[in-house]
């Protein structure tokens, strides 16, 4: 459980449930919840970057802009680089592989965690 006020954008708030830890984290109004642990080989997601997506445009005459994402940003886990979307926690090179999730409600002023 954290308050309310804990949080900034894109910043995780860690908490324990049931021994594990998770890390909680608000981005655009929404706070999102994960358990610690890349399934790729076990490190600890959530303590990686907050990315922009990559993202490529084809426009109309078949050229391609490459950017980076203000609107979809990833988890990158620290110890391979491998990014999970912060909305879904699907991994963004292998859809089989997804960030443990949990339920988040708020009450009064407290963010509270479903595990």
């Amino acid at each position: 459980m954290a308050k309310v006020g804990e949080f900034t954008e894109l910043s995780p708030v860690y908490v324990t449930a049931r021994g594990t830890r998770i890390g909680v984290y608000l981005f655009k109004g929404r706070y999102f919840a994960y358990r610690n642990s890349c399934p790729h080989q076990g490190g600890p997601a959530m303590e990686g970057e907050f990315v922009g997506n990559s993202e490529v445009e084809v426009r109309e005459d078949g050229s391609r802009r490459e950017y980076t994402s203000t609107e979809r940003y990833n988890i990158s886990c620290p110890w391979h680089g491998i990014e999970y979307d912060i909305e879904t926690g699907v991994c963004r090179a292998d859809r089989r592989m997804r960030l443990k999730s949990y339920k988040i409600f708020i009450e009064g002023d407290e963010v509270k965690v479903r595990a």
